[in-house]
Formats: C-alpha cells, structure tokens, sequence
C-alpha cells in the first residue's frame, strides 16, 4: 500500500469510526511534568514525549507500532534551562520547534543540539508554535505572528481579540483555541467562523476534521468547520493531542494522573 494509499483512507475517517472509549492507556511517571508530545512521522514514526524533572528536560522517544510504547531513546536538553512551554516536529525542516521563555529555538535530533534561536516575544510569554511546509506561526497571549520556515524570516502579524490557548494550521485554514472560544482564520488571517467551544489543545486530524482537548471542561471534541460532531467527556486533565496518520491512531497526554489515552478506529484492518 503507497502513502498515498494511507492518506486516502485516512480521510474517509471521522468520529464515527471510533468508539467513545479509549482502547487502552499507558500510564506516565506520576512525579514528572509533561509539557505536551508530538508525533516524528516516517521514517522515525516515533512519540516525542518532553517532560521537566529536577530543573531538567528531558526528550523522550517512543515506540508507536506497538501497544507498549517502548522507551527507544531519552535525550537531556542541557542547553535548555528554562521550561519548554510548547513544541511540534517540523518535517520541512527536519527538526524540533521549542517554545521556551518567549523564545523560539530550532534543534536538531540527529546532532542533539540547538541550531537557531529567535525572540518572539521579549517578555518572555509562555508561547505557542505550529507550522505547515512553508510557514512557522507562534502566538503569544494575544498575537499571532508568522515567520518563514526556513530562514525564520518575520512576515507578519495580527493581534487577537482574546487570550489564545493553541493555535494549529494547514494550508487553508488557522484555527486558534481559547477560553470559551474556537476560531478558524483564512490563509490572510481573517476570522471566518467561531464557535462558543473552549480549548487548550488542538491537533488536525485531516483536511475536514479537527480534534481538540478542553482540559478546563475534561473532555475531547471533533469538530469541523462548519458545526461540533462529538463531544468525548470525562477525560482528565487533557493537555496535548497527536494524531499518527499511518495507523489512524489518537494519542491524548493528559495530568493528574499523567498517562496516555490512544483511540484506535473501531476497525484497525480497514485502515492500516
């Protein structure tokens, strides 16, 4: 089967193909503070997971093929001394984005070591990133700013009405979470819809669906554009979600108690 092939079926998937349920959950080290994970696609096709222990963070690499998520590798951020608020993989760049006291630090996996960095907000906010092949989006409290991805080169910006909890884009839309509030911008950064849903983390689960985790009410949501699909609750604490296309496989971090939840479609065979 060609990648092509996955991807295909992969967008024939929504909330009906997967139980309300998770299909099983891996618990975490209780004593660790998890700032969120991300998802390496092919050829690593591994977890990210990052955590803070004793003042140090540290990145972790699992396993996704199996139902264990085996540790393959562990890796201590020495050059970062401040706690890393948010990141993602960029495929484009082949490596790390780091979100780390208004900072945007580039870092390469293969060398383990940092490449770039870039001040995004010199107040040193708790900031946001995501990207797709072309562009870098971070978002401070209230503004959203664009920087191209591969000279990190600022192109513009655009201030917010509202305290902005995530932000996650792709080639047609941004869509941005808050506190009571879900809005889908247009490629200039115009609103075009929102919606009177909160969020603290939102992943893409393909060009028609959107998957966000609410950790103020405990639950996940699907949603589209155009209305909300499915309301999953009583799910603790949520705090970072990824979708791995290849399997179709979500994979919910949530705290208190930390652990994994992974939703796998109902039927596996019809989309592997």
């Amino acid at each position: 089967m060609t990648s092509s092939d996955v991807i295909s079926q992969h967008e024939q998937l929504d909330q009906s193909n997967y139980r309300t349920n998770e299909t099983f959950s891996i618990s975490l080290e209780p004593l660790y503070i998890y700032c969120g994970i991300a998802y390496i696609p092919s050829p690593q096709n591994e977890l990210a997971i990052i955590y803070t222990y004793n003042d140090k963070n540290i990145l972790e690499l699992r396993r996704i093929d199996d139902n264990n998520f085996d540790i393959i590798r562990s890796i201590e951020l020495n050059d970062i001394s401040l706690s890393i608020d948010d990141f993602i993989w960029c495929s484009h760049r082949n490596e790390f984005l780091f979100m780390s006291n208004g900072q945007l630090i580039t870092y390469n996996l293969e060398q383990e070591q940092i490449t770039n960095t870039l001040i995004i907000d010199k107040d040193k906010n708790k900031c946001r990133i995501a990207c797709n092949s072309t562009l870098i989006a971070c978002v401070d409290s209230r503004t959203l700013k664009l920087y191209e991805i591969n000279t990190l080169k600022y192109l513009r910006q655009k201030r917010l009405d509202h305290v902005c909890e995530d932000i996650e884009f792709d080639d047609q839309y941004f869509v941005s979470t808050h506190t009571g509030k879900l809005e889908f911008l247009d490629r200039t950064l115009f609103s075009i819809r929102r919606f009177a849903i909160g969020g603290t983390s939102i992943c893409r689960f393909n060009t028609k669906l959107w998957l966000i985790a609410d950790a103020f009410d405990d639950r996940l949501l699907w949603q589209s554009l155009d209305k909300l699909l499915l309301t999953i609750c009583h799910i603790h604490q949520p705090k970072s979600i990824v979708v791995i296309p290849v399997i179709s496989r979500i994979i919910v971090q949530c705290n208190d108690p930390n652990r994994l939840l992974i939703y796998d479609p109902i039927s596996i065979n019809s989309c592997a």
